[in-house]
């Protein structure tokens, strides 16, 4: 099955640039009510996962950070993150997300450029695997 079946497509996933200042990423995180979204380029490359517990680290260890810049001047790419969410290939096979999908939210796809195209949440896979065997149950019992 192609995994594009599952996919949440970029223009409907929340999602960061790393040239944005903290202050607006940490306004957009929050706005969004999610605890992690994705980190692109201007151009569109993924580059990982800003959480809410990033956030939380950097002011617990902010004197090292803002020792180096001028709080106000500071952008999502100097936010330090603690783990970021692996990202599949779009041509990636449906056990690959499951694989990252166990240990993830949501799972960032990506072009054969490291484009990032969109996501693939954890919900419609567990959803998706619910309807399935449904199914398989109903022809079974018959």
């Amino acid at each position: 099955m192609n995994i594009m079946f599952f996919l949440t497509h970029k223009s409907e996933v929340c999602y960061l640039y790393e040239d944005m200042g903290l202050k607006e990423g940490l306004d957009k995180l929050h706005e969004s009510g999610y605890h992690a979204i994705p980190l692109i380029s201007r151009e569109g490359e993924y580059i990982g996962t800003v959480t809410e517990g990033d956030f939380l680290w950097m002011m617990c260890t902010c004197g090292e950070i803002i020792g180096k810049k001028k709080t106000a001047s500071l952008q999502m790419c100097d936010l330090p993150r603690r783990c970021d969410n692996k990202a599949v290939a779009a041509n990636a096979q449906v056990i690959d997300l499951l694989t990252h999908a166990s240990n993830q939210n949501f799972v960032p796809v990506i072009d054969d450029r490291n484009m990032f195209i969109g996501i693939v949440t954890r919900k419609k896979l567990f959803e998706y695997c619910k309807k399935f065997l449904k199914e398989k149950t109903k022809h079974t019992s018959v």
